[in-house]
């Protein structure tokens, strides 16, 4: 590959947008050159990712990697709704990768393809990875009038984690949509929202959790009848403790401070630490991924499990 083409793409991420190659001093030819030899990948008409970047990327960072292509390939433009939040590197679920919003100098709304775009209204942008993004806020909550409630609460659940974003935020927002554009599924997702919660698996469970009648609470920490920590658990709802993802997780520096220890040590650790919860009088139920897809079953465990609950759930720290 021509060398002013690398050191372009290697400035920028990888990504790049067609008059950034001309002004390079490059070609259209030798861009069509470069595809037909596999050593780009073009994300849309006019904006690119070098091949390598684009084959050693995960499907979430090659959705990333095309909206800061599309984002070169547009300036005076800004990334919106879940591309923005991608951009943001926010967590991200039942999001349509093949779409990515923009806002742009429109009278209204209009598909082109994968890109859709939304008329300016003055909305505040700020620069993320050298692309133009609506604020976290604006974002999250356009999300929910586009990818849906689950795609909504699990990126607010980590805006609001990571301090992106706060309630207030989130609630101004919703006041700038009518009521005909889905203010109450926009207010209704972010009033599902928690800062606490830490994963994706965690905001899904919860929301699960919610929809079958439960009140779960997150990121609960347990204390024994002296006070002394015994542990800090995803979710409990009615005494029950849920942990998300049915692995052994507690390599994490979360429940202690000297590293992480081996997977041996990690399998002993979480034994001791389970039957430290069940001696509090909880139950302990795990939540897979797939189980997420029946949450009928994750209710029926719940529920089974209260009738174990012998001790008084004591209140979170």
């Amino acid at each position: 590959m021509d060398t002013r083409l690398e050191a372009l793409s290697g400035s920028q991420g990888g990504v790049f947008a067609a008059h950034e190659a001309l002004t390079a001093g490059l070609t259209r030819a030798y861009l069509h050159q470069a595809l037909r030899a596999r050593k780009l990948v073009r994300v849309r008409r006019v904006a690119y990712v070098h091949a390598t970047v684009w084959q050693a990327a995960s499907p979430d960072e090659r959705y990333r990697l095309g909206c800061l292509a599309v984002a070169r390939s547009r300036p005076g433009d800004a990334l919106s709704h879940h591309a923005a939040l991608a951009v943001l590197g926010l967590s991200l679920w039942g999001h349509d990768i093949g779409r990515i919003d923009l806002v742009t100098d429109t009278v209204q709304s209009v598909r082109r393809g994968s890109v859709w775009l939304h008329p300016d209204d003055g909305v505040a942008v700020a620069s993320v990875a050298d692309a133009a993004c609506v604020s976290p806020a604006r974002a999250v909550v356009r999300t929910a009038l586009t990818m849906g409630q689950d795609c909504a609460v699990v990126a607010g659940d980590a805006a609001l984690h990571r301090g992106l974003v706060t309630l207030a935020d989130l609630m101004t927002e919703v006041a700038a949509i009518s009521p005909h554009q889905g203010r109450g599924r926009a207010m209704e997702a972010v009033l599902l929202m928690d800062s606490r919660s830490e994963s994706v698996g965690e905001s899904r469970t919860r929301l699960a959790l919610r929809r079958l009648g439960f009140q779960p609470d997150s990121q609960v920490v347990l204390r024994d009848s002296d006070g002394r920590f015994v542990a800090r658990v995803d979710l409990v709802v009615d005494g029950v403790v849920l942990e998300f993802d049915g692995l052994v997780k507690y390599a994490r520096q979360r429940d202690a401070e000297d590293g992480a220890p081996d997977p041996e040590e990690v399998v002993w650790l979480e034994k001791r630490r389970e039957d430290a919860i069940r001696r509090l009088g909880h139950p302990v139920e795990r939540v897979i991924w797939n189980e997420l897809e029946r949450p009928g079953l994750i209710g029926a465990r719940v529920r089974s499990a209260k009738v174990l609950v012998t001790a008084r759930v004591p209140r979170p720290a």
